[in-house]
């Protein structure tokens, strides 16, 4: 596989200076998404895709301003283009692709169903509750596509939103992608929660996580598939993974 990487990497060549070279480059990550993006005790953003974009602009060799939005947020400020691009780990849809463009993806991973235990997704268990993901995301489609009138599906505008409902009891159930999930139930607040049945399989979103870019700029998406390349091969991708997770994302 390095083999193979570095030949590509040769083919490709190094990254060169392009029109965004020198210009500054709109960014956003999720809001209160760890381990992906949070604030730390100095009120400054950290996590894996903050510090993933940081390396992206440098290889695109230009200055990025990141913000953390929710995702309702990241989705219209693409469509609008008044943001440049998201790390954020989006999967691709139908309907996104009609405002945005996509890069290869950055990681994989699975969803997860998250509830207080004794809870059975399995022979109905789950009818009549009410499940929950983020407004906008592919967790949310796919609790309409498979429990829209057995259950009670309802969306939240934040990270945040959706686990304050889970651990006051407002929702019975929630849908979001694994790492913050394993995140959340190895936190304190996750203490009495557990997950529930098996993971939701990739073809939830068999893209994989990208990065979305704004279609005021096509010729960006080549760019950011060449830095994603080179990081790998460099070893910045390990370096940034291994602060956030002990095992390979990729």
């Amino acid at each position: 596989m390095t083999f193979c990487l570095l030949f590509l990497l040769a083919f490709f060549g190094k990254p060169s200076h392009d029109a965004f070279a020198g210009n500054d480059l709109r960014v956003a990550v999720l809001q209160n998404y760890p381990p992906f993006s949070c604030t730390d005790e100095h009120g400054d953003l950290v996590g894996f895709d903050v510090e993933f974009a940081a390396a992206l602009c440098r290889q695109l060799h230009t200055r990025c301003h990141t913000v953390a939005l929710p995702l309702r947020a990241v989705i219209s400020g693409l469509a609008s283009q008044s943001l440049d691009m998201a790390v954020a780990g989006l999967g691709v849809t139908e309907e996104r692709k009609r405002v945005m463009l996509f890069s290869n993806s950055y990681y994989r991973s699975h969803s997860l169903y998250i509830g207080r235990p004794g809870i059975r997704l399995e022979n109905a268990g789950a009818e009549g509750r009410v499940l929950a993901a983020q407004h906008n995301s592919m967790q949310l489609l796919a609790l309409r596509r498979i429990w829209q009138g057995k259950a009670v599906v309802v969306g939240y505008e934040s990270h945040k939103g959706l686990l304050d409902a889970l651990i006051s009891g407002r929702v019975d159930i929630v849908l979001m992608d694994g790492f913050p999930g394993m995140n959340f139930l190895k936190s304190p607040e996750g203490a009495g929660f557990v997950m529930l049945g098996n993971p939701v399989l990739p073809r939830e979103n068999p893209s994989g996580s990208c990065i979305a870019v704004s279609r005021e700029h096509p010729d960006l998406v080549g760019r950011i598939n060449q830095a994603i390349l080179t990081l790998r091969v460099t070893g910045e991708y390990e370096r940034i993974m291994r602060k956030y997770f002990s095992f390979s994302i990729y």
